[in-house]
């Protein structure tokens, strides 16, 4: 390659946040000023900037960079000038790649500071040493950053550069939240009207139809400097994800949390989910917006299946009723009676998923168990109307000793559970060496193994749960306080919906129907209510 006389010439520079503690060193204005020196003092006239503030030197999917790659690929560029090697990038194999390409294709490449230049020096064997420890220095700066962010974390400081919706950055202290009242009351309205059982299509729609600002559009106008496109300006377009988003995040009980997902690698955006074991959670960090309960009544409803059924309503008691025999839940089916209205009913998963060898039916209409519901709830209201001291003791008393039985069968159910996910690695495992040996076919081996792997999956999910109500019943002394703080609201009540079933239920289990020695027929109902279990009538 010859030296031309005319250059089109970009001169490309990059910051990357990490490199703030640097100053002006390497800052863009910097770079710009050096690179504009180097091209008077060789007479290079016919010159472009290209600048990206903020791009990792780590891979190469950088706007600027993209749109100098477009200009020399359309010949509009046969010259790149930059400051020095690590300022075109920190991945030596790519940074090598592209000069190569650069060359191949009559573009000349120069790092000033690094005395390079392809068109002289092209076979320096400096090049690929200074891109490796260019590289090297790139992994050991972002192993420090994650350091420093995750000693800040665990500390209970907030790193963001933008506050959760519902909170601002305390103005004495950047790292602290506070709450953001106007903010704030939406947020606490949907945590309210998901209890309340408005599904997340209903509430966006509403919200969209009373012009309630968007997270993102209630954000910008308070910091309209902060973005640089215009995507967030349809102020009211609620979306699905975007409740789902603040129904999920813990922020809202004033808990921090540091390292839900990280990067694949360090060169490579794309974001890979961490294990909650893998999570930094700080609770108590800052005033919380909503309450425990609330919280709890919530995650509980977003657990169960919340399906319309063919009327367009979702069912009150979905997620709270199970068979007490084999455990499963009950399903819900309806039919349309002759005057139009609808006959639903329950019956058990198990039963009606695999016949009568594996369970029996365990059916139960919805007006019978909306009958036998409304009237227990009323009776408990009744007990605590009456005499609230005595109420309180009785549940305490009732508490210690429900607590104890819960705690020994929640041991037991996660041993068992524990020994049949061992179990199921080694079924699986004989199932593979079938399949090689030929002893099995293919198409059965992927049949079973799909089966045995969807199972040990709910038991991998299953087994948290179980550890998390262990540990709330060995630290839970304040049960009966909570359980009166909720029932409270519900003095004289009329009528059952989603949200008083969640907050006072835990589980209903349905006993199959029996018939007496007089030929009557029985069906026994065990409701246990959130934090004090059963309370049986004769107690």
């Amino acid at each position: 390659m010859k030296a031309k006389q005319n250059y089109n010439a970009a001169l490309y520079c990059r910051l990357s946040v990490d490199d703030g503690n640097y100053g002006g060193s390497v800052s863009i204005e910097t770079q710009k000023i050096m690179l504009e020196q180097y091209c008077k003092d060789h007479k290079i006239t016919n010159y472009i900037f290209y600048c990206d503030d903020g791009s990792s030197g780590t891979n190469f999917e950088r706007p600027s960079f993209q749109r100098m790659y477009d200009d020399i690929s359309q010949g509009k560029i046969d010259l790149v000038i930059v400051k020095d090697l690590s300022r075109f990038g920190r991945n030596y194999i790519e940074v090598g790649s592209y000069v190569e390409e650069f060359k191949d294709s009559g573009v000349r490449f120069i790092a000033a500071d690094d005395s390079y230049d392809s068109l002289n020096n092209s076979d320096d064997l400096m090049f690929p040493m200074k891109n490796v420890i260019n590289e090297m220095y790139a992994r050991d700066v972002s192993k420090k950053t994650k350091a420093a962010k995750k000693a800040k974390a665990r500390a209970g400081q907030y790193i963001g550069s933008k506050p959760p919706f519902g909170y601002k950055l305390d103005p004495n202290d950047r790292h602290h939240l506070v709450v953001d009242e106007p903010a704030a009351e939406t947020v606490r309205r949907i945590f309210r009207l998901f209890a309340q059982g408005c599904g997340y299509n209903k509430m966006a729609k509403l919200f969209r139809e009373e012009k309630v600002l968007t997270p993102i559009a209630y954000f910008n106008l308070h910091n309209p400097d902060y973005f640089k496109s215009d995507y967030w300006r349809k102020e009211f377009d609620w979306h699905v994800t975007s409740i789902r988003v603040i129904l999920e995040n813990e922020v809202y009980l004033g808990n921090l949390i540091y390292g839900k997902q990280r990067n694949k690698s360090m060169k490579s955006k794309q974001k890979v989910r961490n294990d909650r074991d893998d999570w930094i959670i700080v609770e108590n960090c800052h005033e919380p917006i909503i309450s425990q309960e609330l919280w709890d009544t919530v995650h509980k409803i977003m657990k169960s299946k919340h399906r319309p059924s063919g009327t367009g309503q979702t069912q009150i008691f979905a997620g709270l009723l199970y068979c007490a025999d084999c455990g499963h839940a009950l399903t819900y089916s309806q039919k349309k009676r002759r005057d139009g209205t609808y006959h639903g009913a329950y019956s058990c998963w198990m039963y009606k998923t695999h016949g009568k060898e594996y369970c029996a039916s365990h059916y139960i209409t919805y007006d019978t168990i909306y009958s036998l519901v409304l009237n227990d709830i009323k009776r408990i209201l009744a007990g605590y109307c009456n005499d609230e001291e005595k109420f309180r003791s009785f549940l305490e008393k009732r508490y210690r000793c429900s607590a104890q039985k819960e705690n020994a069968n929640l041991k037991k159910e996660y041993e068992l559970k524990k020994k049949r996910y061992d179990e199921l690695d080694r079924i699986i495992s004989r199932l593979y060496e079938d399949s090689v040996l030929g002893k099995i076919t293919e198409s059965r081996f992927e049949i079973m193994s799909e089966e045995y792997e969807s199972e040990q999956e709910r038991i991998r999910s299953e087994i948290p749960e179980i550890k998390d109500r262990i540990a709330k019943l060995s630290s839970d002394n304040s049960a009966a306080d909570k359980f009166i703080r909720v029932i409270k609201q519900y003095t004289d009540i009329k009528e059952l919906n989603a949200a008083l079933l969640n907050e006072l239920i835990d589980r209903i289990f349905v006993h199959h129907k029996e018939k007496t020695s007089d030929g009557n027929t029985i069906q026994q109902i065990e409701i246990f209510y959130r934090f004090v279990g059963k309370l049986d009538k004769s107690e």
